[in-house]
């Protein structure tokens, strides 16, 4: 049976293969061409090897600052220049003044971006070694004294300088640019004798440490000075004056009076001065051209006021006072001063006074 079909396929090949030639020479004869087909050659194709990656994702890093071109050149610190270490208590400054340099020049030699900013033990590049400052020992102030500079004699004649002539009576003592001071006495020594006597202490600043001095002595020859005392004992001592008593000098003055004017009730000795104008008058002057009146404000530090002056006695030596403008001082001095041709004077006693 298998040798009947094998005979069949063999049979069956051939009969393909002679059915195949008969049509290639069937086709041969129709164009034409007399020689045997070229058989095509057999191409094997290879598809390409195609390779998938992954493709990576890109990412700006967020904490990466930008780079930026610097617009100057870096700083080069100056190494010629000798290393010297900060000591306690320099400054750029001062390094700078003892090594004969600026600020600026050792900015720039040791590139430093804050010149307030130097520690002790840097080491900074000078031009030479600056001269070391030796520390002192810390300034202890010492209390200061007191001050005072003379003594005023109420009423008085200046004769000549640092000399006054006194009649007897009632004077008043005060003390001229005192302070610091808490005690002001007065002392006499009489010419000729050892032993200075105490007239009086006042530790009243208000009214110029006054005292009231009792002239007796008509043949008086003193010298007269204050001592001022502070709170720590420390005294200042005036220059010392000459006061005497001879009635052949002049120009005499006599009292200052003030109207209108009431006794203030707490102080009888202080005058009670209403807003406006009041008349101020003196009696008992003689030998004198003029008479001048003064006023001065109490509290520590005021110079004196001229208010006036009176150079016509016929009808009365006196002046109008306006208060209206010292209305705000609290209380203060008037006096009166009487001057003649050759620059003698004779002063009243001062008149405390309150303006309101």
């Amino acid at each position: 049976m298998r040798r009947k079909i094998d005979s069949q396929v063999a049979l069956s090949g051939r009969a393909l293969l002679s059915l195949l030639m008969l049509t290639l020479a069937a086709l041969a004869c129709n164009l034409g061409v007399s020689t045997a087909p070229t058989p095509t050659p057999f191409v094997i194709v290879t598809p390409p090897v195609i390779v998938v990656t992954a493709t990576p994702t890109l990412r700006l890093a967020t904490n990466t600052p930008p780079f930026i071109a610097p617009t100057q050149p870096l700083c080069v610190p100056n190494t010629a220049w000798p290393i010297y270490f900060v000591r306690q208590g320099d400054t750029l400054a001062n390094i700078a003044a003892r090594s004969g340099t600026t600020v600026a020049a050792l900015v720039q030699a040791n590139c430093l971006t804050n010149p307030d900013v130097i520690f002790v033990g840097q080491a900074l590049r000078v031009p030479r070694q600056p001269a070391i400052i030796t520390p002192t020992a810390p300034f202890t102030p010492t209390p200061s004294g007191p001050s005072i500079s003379s003594v005023a004699i109420e009423p008085s004649v200046q004769r000549g300088a640092g000399q006054f002539q006194v009649a007897t009576g009632m004077v008043t003592l005060r003390a001229v640019g005192v302070s610091g001071a808490v005690r002001v006495a007065y002392y006499l020594q009489q010419i000729g004798t050892s032993a200075p006597v105490l007239i009086g202490e006042s530790t009243t600043p208000q009214n110029g440490f006054a005292v009231q001095w009792l002239v007796t002595a008509g043949n008086l020859s003193a010298q007269l000075w204050a001592v001022a005392t502070a709170a720590n004992n420390q005294s200042a001592e005036t220059p010392r004056l000459i006061v005497f008593t001879d009635t052949a000098f002049a120009p005499t003055i006599g009292a200052l009076s003030v109207t209108p004017s009431q006794p203030d009730p707490l102080e009888p000795a202080v005058r009670i001065l209403p807003l406006g104008q009041v008349l101020l008058t003196v009696s008992g002057v003689s030998n004198a051209t003029k008479v001048l009146f003064y006023f001065v404000d109490e509290r520590p530090g005021n110079a004196p006021i001229l208010l006036g002056e009176d150079s016509n006695f016929n009808d009365g030596v006196g002046i109008i006072f306006n208060t209206m403008p010292f209305s705000s001082v609290p209380r203060g001095l008037v006096w009166a001063q009487a001057i003649n041709a050759l620059g003698q004077t004779a002063t009243t006693a001062s008149l405390p006074i309150v303006i309101r």
